[in-house]
């Protein structure tokens, strides 16, 4: 198999490293039992070797809705599970992590909440489960008209990972749901974690991973010489009898994998066609296919790590991975279309159980398995928003408690296949205009479409730049069926980062759970907002001091001379200040603003001249 981890690198400052550790500490659920470290490195000096970024903001057709609350913020370790559908008739079902009360998360389950073609129900204030559970799947059966959520499981008593929730609900909608064990522990091993979970006509198929939770399990759950190893099981809905369980799939084995991990994994099924693409950031990129809805699999490694069974002891150059976020759609040919987050590892300590990574990757990669191995392209990453020939990372952008997990700063794809073929595909990205009072970017949900089948890709589009500032959007999940338009959930915060009682105790909170709709019409054609065109004339700097007393000053440089008109408003829109400056020359300028007495906050400066514009935010102390 060709070795193309190093093709279409991207930006890569790798200059000022320094080491710290990186602790998964998410509801005593550990991603890896090893430790990763990250490498801390200077930001990019240029912008993702992709498409350009176009932002436009939403038309009329789409709108945004409130559907839930959750305090608990880990909805995933690193992959996005499908947590939304478009069903029959215009309706709608979402599933999430929900839990009423703090870390640690009691009541912690899955939140559910339905569209019922005219509004949504009521947030929810329970769990739709007897007992604790996390992460949902959500998937609709149409032969059998009902709601299914796979959620897994812990004891409470002993902390031990119990298997997965079968639960089940006739009709769309309101209803009653039951819970069946599943897959669950035996009285030599526990039950699997992290379960996603696609079906094929009579048959339902899961993928999770075979590891426990408690300390009780020190050296985890060991099948054919795989630690914590990923397994997939078959059940037929006619019979109601699982036919596979718990068992590795053709071509997963000790000669290529060294341990497992939660949810580095994606599925989906279109008729009897099912895709499994399983990743990691010192593992294999492989995509498994079945054209039996699960009865056989075939293996195609799309990414091979330099070293099989990676075991944290062999020494290795710095080489390119994935950072654990994948997804996979089939489209209605069978062909899967393959997509992850680059990652860039390095072990320096071939004495410890330990692998560093570099954060700062910004690659969304693609492949389709109807063409050659070689052929992966870059279709997303961080844009440059602001078109100043480079990425504007805040000097805090990679802090202790920023990240989730080991993301890069493009992470988490999604995407989904409309009727036509056309291919939607959004991510999380940080992003460059909306910047914490302690200097740390926050994230967007951004989209790229394909019209060809993924041969060609579109501009970036930032969906949520819209929504406002200080305000934090991840874990974005789409519905698989598209009706002209893109059906999306994520959680949207006003802190940054997963929560942390050690290295984030301030994300702790309530979080909404948000329903987005984007009219594809908006995506493709030209958007009833703001259309800006690349600004040629001029960029501009951060203003300074920020934050600032009263008086501050805007760096900017302009390719030739012109007037300029410079605003400032808040951010309910007002506008509280503006100055015209004339013949301001070309080359390098400063704009001072004087801008009297204003109330403590956030508030946006805008840089006008000869039809272009440009803005960035501020804060008055």
């Amino acid at each position: 198999m060709k070795k193309i981890y190093l093709m279409a690198l991207s930006i890569m400052a790798t200059s000022a490293f320094a080491q710290k550790p990186l602790t998964f500490k998410g509801q005593n659920e550990s991603r890896q039992a090893t430790k990763i470290q990250e490498k801390i490195q200077t930001p990019p000096a240029s912008t993702t070797s992709g498409p350009n970024i176009e932002f436009k903001a939403l038309g009329k057709k789409s709108f945004l809705t409130k559907i839930g609350e959750t305090q608990n913020d880990q909805q995933t370790n690193a992959s996005v599970y499908r947590r939304i559908q478009l069903l029959p008739g215009g309706k709608v079902s979402a599933a999430w992590t929900f839990s009423s009360d703090p870390a640690p998360y009691s009541t912690r389950g899955s939140g559910y909440n339905h569209f019922d073609g005219t509004t949504w129900g009521a947030k929810p204030t329970t769990r739709i489960e007897p007992s604790r559970t996390g992460f949902p799947c959500y998937v609709f059966n149409p032969t059998t008209n009902e709601e299914i959520i796979t959620s897994h499981k812990v004891d409470a008593a002993t902390g031990n990972a119990g298997g997965i929730l079968f639960n089940r609900k006739a009709g769309v909608g309101p209803g009653t749901w039951t819970s069946t064990n599943a897959l669950d522990t035996s009285s030599t091993r526990p039950g699997v974690l992290w379960v996603q979970t696609a079906i094929s006509g009579d048959y339902m198929i899961t993928y999770g991973s075979f590891t426990d939770s408690s300390s009780s399990q020190p050296n985890r759950v060991v099948i054919d010489g795989i630690r914590t190893p990923q397994v997939y099981s078959r059940y037929q809905f006619s019979t109601n009898t699982w036919l596979v369980k718990n068992q590795l799939l053709p071509g997963y084995n000790s000669d290529r994998v060294y341990s497992g991990g939660g949810d580095n994994y994606s599925i989906d099924a279109n008729g009897n066609n099912v895709a499994i693409l399983v990743g990691g950031l010192t593992d294999d990129l492989s995509l498994y296919k079945s054209s039996d809805a699960g009865a056989t699999w075939t293996r195609t490694i799309i990414d091979s790590f330099p070293v099989p069974a990676y075991n944290y002891k062999t020494l290795f150059d710095t080489t390119y991975s994935n950072d654990g976020s994948v997804n996979v759609s089939i489209d209605a040919n069978g062909v899967a279309h393959c997509f992850w987050a680059l990652s860039r590892v390095l072990d320096a300590n071939i004495d410890d159980n330990s692998v560093s990574y570099f954060p700062g990757q910004n690659q969304i990669r693609y492949w389709s398995d109807n063409t050659p191995i070689d052929s992966i392209q870059v279709v997303g990453g961080m844009p440059d928003e602001n078109n100043n020939g480079t990425l504007d990372l805040a000097t805090s952008w990679n802090a202790t408690g920023t990240k989730y997990g080991n993301n890069s700063i493009a992470t988490m794809p999604f995407s989904a296949i409309g009727d036509n073929g056309y291919i939607y595909l959004i991510f999380s990205s940080l992003t460059e205009d909306d910047i914490s009072t302690d200097s740390k970017n926050f994230r967007d949900i951004y989209c790229v479409t394909s019209k060809d089948g993924g041969k060609t890709w579109s501009n970036i589009k930032n969906l949520t730049a819209w929504i406002g500032f200080n305000t934090e959007q991840i874990f974005g999940s789409l519905s698989r069926k598209v009706d002209g338009r893109l059906h999306l959930t994520f959680l949207q915060k006003f802190s940054i980062g997963r929560y942390d009682a050690t290295d984030n105790p301030s994300a702790a909170g309530i979080h909404d759970v948000m329903y987005l709709v984007v009219d594809t019409a908006d995506i493709f054609g030209s958007l009833t907002g703001i259309s800006e065109a690349k600004n040629e004339l001029f960029v501009i700097g951060q203003n300074y001091p920020n934050p600032t007393n009263g008086n501050t000053t805007i760096p900017v440089s302009f390719t030739r001379g012109t007037d300029v008109k410079v605003s400032v408003i808040d951010l309910v829109g007002k506008e509280v200040y503006n100055h015209s400056f004339n013949n301001i020359p070309s080359g390098n300028s400063q704009l001072d603003l004087q801008l009297g007495s204003l109330p403590t906050g956030v508030y946006i400066y805008t840089v006008e001249a000869d039809g272009f514009k440009t803005s960035r935010r501020m804060l008055v102390d």
